[in-house]
């Protein structure tokens, strides 16, 4: 019998619109089925928000790989952002965006994921066509608006300090390349072609 709902684990994250809106976001991402994914609220001093397989026995099998989502509680970053603050659209592109890094990550082998970590964190064009990619996966899966809503959100919020607003522009899609993106989805009806890496 075909597995119909995600197996879902919630660490520390008390709020319960935060925990539905993932859930909702997930549901659109059937296939992340077979995987236990996690929504965990931790220290993350330089980011908000990320996506990573969990190290386990499991992470040298694809099939039986768990994944999670991680969010700041961090109050170095939390004092700019509070996830569960946040409008509805915004978190939702979010969640979207990091579950899409999931996606990518799901055809490729524990050494795979190993390269794929290291590439992320020594070169700046990987990471960027990286987050190309969790975008356009995104968007794939219906949520172009959302991850719209939370480009423009990031980069208006006037309390955000410049260093992450750099950081943002740098590594990560802008609206108007988001808008291209959306745009190019809807005429061609699937996804656009992306950078493999």
């Amino acid at each position: 019998m075909p597995q119909t709902e995600h197996q879902l684990i919630f660490q520390n994250v008390q709020s319960d619109h935060l925990r539905q809106w993932f859930a909702e976001t997930l549901a659109a991402y059937p296939e992340l089925l077979p995987h236990p994914i996690y929504l965990r609220k931790v220290a993350m001093r330089y980011s908000t928000m990320r996506a990573q397989p969990v190290i386990n026995w499991g992470f040298f099998r694809r099939a039986h790989r768990h994944y999670r989502v991680d969010f700041s509680n961090h109050l170095e970053v939390t004092v700019h952002v509070k996830v569960r603050e946040l409008p509805r659209e915004v978190v939702v592109g979010w969640f979207a965006h990091e579950l899409g890094h999931i996606v990518d990550y799901l055809d490729r082998p524990w050494r795979g994921m190993i390269a794929f970590g290291l590439g992320y964190a020594l070169w700046s064009r990987y990471m960027r066509e990286a987050e190309k990619r969790a975008d356009s996966i995104a968007v794939d899966h219906g949520f172009g608006a959302e991850v719209l809503a939370t480009k423009r959100y990031l980069i208006n919020h006037a309390t955000l300090p410049k260093h992450y607003k750099k950081r943002l522009r740098k590594y990560y899609l802008s609206a108007d390349e988001i808008e291209a993106l959306i745009t190019a989805y809807e005429e061609e009806g699937e996804m656009p072609d992306i950078v493999e890496i």
